[in-house]
């Protein structure tokens, strides 16, 4: 047994020599890139562009930032200024109108014409149940109406973080 064992340790060290290193040491060198390498690099899958809004996405990422959705957006509401159908969605007591356009660039012929401050076009004047929180993000347009200041950051920062920097 004993030139067995000094067999497997002249074999560890050889592959450790081998390597550049020796028995109890690190590289803290980059190892040079392999064809095998550059092929898994290739073959791995890549990060995905940003994803569409949907109703579905829009109550469950309220619901992972802790926000109660008791209505998931059964009832269709329709502002003029808008080219694109609403549901309406009740959020921790609050309503949040969702507007789901195509793409990116169909939100955001619309959501540049409103004014942020009053959540209307220039020339409207529109009379809201409660202070108007406009949220543009990706596909998405939302009209949170509430007077909770820190309900309106939150589910803002909720909806606008997951296409930030898109």
């Amino acid at each position: 047994m004993p030139g067995f064992t000094r067999a497997l340790i002249a074999l560890a060290m050889t592959a450790f020599l081998a390597c550049g290193e020796e028995p109890g040491q690190s590289s803290s060198a980059i190892p040079e890139r392999s064809e095998s390498t550059d092929a898994r690099a290739a073959t791995a899958p890549r990060e995905e562009a940003p994803k569409q809004w949907t109703l579905k996405e829009v109550a469950k990422r309220l619901t992972d930032g802790g926000l109660v959705v008791t209505d998931s957006g059964r009832a269709a509401i329709r502002h003029s200024f808008l080219a694109v159908e609403g549901r309406l969605m009740r959020v921790s007591g609050s309503d949040l109108q969702v507007f789901i356009y195509p793409d990116p660039a169909s939100r955001k012929a619309d959501s540049d014409r409103i004014d942020t401050t009053r959540v209307a076009p220039p020339d409207a004047i529109i009379d809201w149940v409660a202070t108007p929180h406009l949220i543009a993000s990706g596909n998405l347009v939302a009209i949170h109406l509430t007077p909770n200041a820190r309900l309106a950051e939150r589910v803002r920062l909720i909806l606008e973080a997951w296409h930030a920097g898109s």
